[in-house]
């Protein structure tokens, strides 16, 4: 299921919304009902799953019947996130010497 979500991104305000888009048919064939703990699960393992370190929050979750899908949207926060610090530290070789 994670390979067939649907993602879309903009940065608002120091932070990403998210929304991932997933077919129904895939949702109901992992889960039994629509719930914000679903959510909060799928979201966390798609991020595991692309590596991306954002810590979710807001995690809200929609299922429109007419267009057999099930969105879940969520803000993602990456300051003071101890994984993104150290990415995005200046590393050594970077640095130059002023001797």
């Amino acid at each position: 299921m994670l390979d067939s979500i649907l993602e879309h991104r903009v940065f608002r305000d120091g932070l990403y919304d998210v929304s991932l888009i997933i077919n129904e048919n895939d949702y109901f064939m992992v889960y039994d009902n629509i719930s914000n703990e679903n959510a909060q699960e799928i979201i966390e393992n798609y991020l595991i799953h692309r590596q991306d370190d954002g810590r979710p929050n807001n995690v809200k979750i929609k299922h429109n019947k007419n267009r057999h899908i099930v969105s879940i949207e969520a803000r993602l926060h990456y300051t003071g996130n101890e994984e993104t610090a150290h990415m995005l530290r200046v590393h050594n070789y970077l640095e130059h010497d002023k001797e």
